[in-house]
C-alpha cells in the first residue's frame, strides 16, 4: 500500500473542519447571486409585443401566436416555455425596451404540468384595413411614436392610431372600399397597400 501524498492528506484534513459547499435547500431558502440566470419573465407593463425575443431565442423557447379572428379583436400572445429555455439571456439582451423581459432569480421550476410555470403576455394587434396584413401591436406603435416624438405625426398609421386614442371622430374610421384610394392614407393600412394606392393614383393622373 502506497503512502498518501501530502496534498491529498492536507485536503482530507481541511475538509473535516470546513463547511460544505452545498446549501440546505429545500429545508432553508436559497438566495442566488445577483447575476444568476434564472427563469425569464415578462413585464406586462414594459413589454410592447414587438417579437424581438421570439426572433432571437436560439432554443425556440418563446412562442408567438397572432390571432386575427380572436374574440375582442386581433391579438398577439408571447409565451415562454421553461422546458426548452437555455437561460442564455438573449431575450433580455435584445429587448427593445430593455425591461420587457428579464431573467429572474427563480431557479426552482420543477413541475408536473408545464402550464403551471409558463409565462405569457398578450397585446392588441393592428391589421391593415384593406388586405388584413399584420402591421404590429398598438403598444409597439405608441412606443415608436414616443421615440420619434413630433416626427410621428408625419406617419399615417401613427397619426390614425393617435386620433383613435384621443377619440377624434373622422371619416378615416370608415371601411376601405376596393380598390384602395389615395384618400385612404389616413386609415390603418400596411406599407404595401399604401404603395399600391399611390401608384394607382399616379397612373390616373397620367
Amino acid at each position: 500500500m502506497k503512502k498518501p501524498k501530502l496534498r491529498e492528506l492536507k485536503e482530507a484534513i481541511t475538509s473535516l473542519f470546513s463547511k460544505p459547499f452545498t446549501t440546505d435547500f429545500p429545508y432553508k431558502p436559497h438566495t442566488p447571486p445577483k447575476r444568476y440566470r434564472g427563469k425569464p419573465e415578462y413585464n406586462e407593463k414594459e413589454c410592447v409585443g414587438c417579437g424581438a425575443c421570439f426572433q432571437v431565442c436560439p432554443a425556440k423557447a418563446i412562442e408567438m401566436n397572432d390571432e386575427i379572428n380572436a374574440d375582442g379583436g386581433p391579438t398577439r400572445t408571447l409565451i415562454h416555455h421553461p422546458a426548452e429555455c437555455l437561460f442564455c439571456g438573449e431575450c433580455e439582451r435584445n429587448c427593445i425596451t430593455q425591461e420587457g423581459i428579464k431573467l429572474s432569480t427563480k431557479f426552482d421550476i420543477a413541475y408536473f404540468d408545464e402550464k403551471n410555470v409558463q409565462n405569457s403576455v398578450q397585446h392588441k394587434l393592428l391589421v391593415c384595413k384593406d388586405c388584413g396584413e399584420i402591421i404590429g401591436t398598438e403598444k409597439h406603435l405608441l412606443w415608436a411614436f414616443r421615440r420619434v416624438k413630433n416626427l410621428g405625426f408625419a406617419q399615417p398609421v401613427m397619426l390614425s392610431r393617435l386620433m383613435e386614442e384621443l377619440e377624434i371622430k373622422t371619416g378615416a374610421e370608415e371601411k376601405i372600399a376596393p380598390p384602395i384610394q389615395r384618400t385612404d392614407m389616413l386609415k390603418i393600412v400596411c406599407p404595401r397597400c399604401r404603395r399600391i394606392a399611390f401608384i394607382s393614383d399616379e397612373k390616373k393622373e397620367h
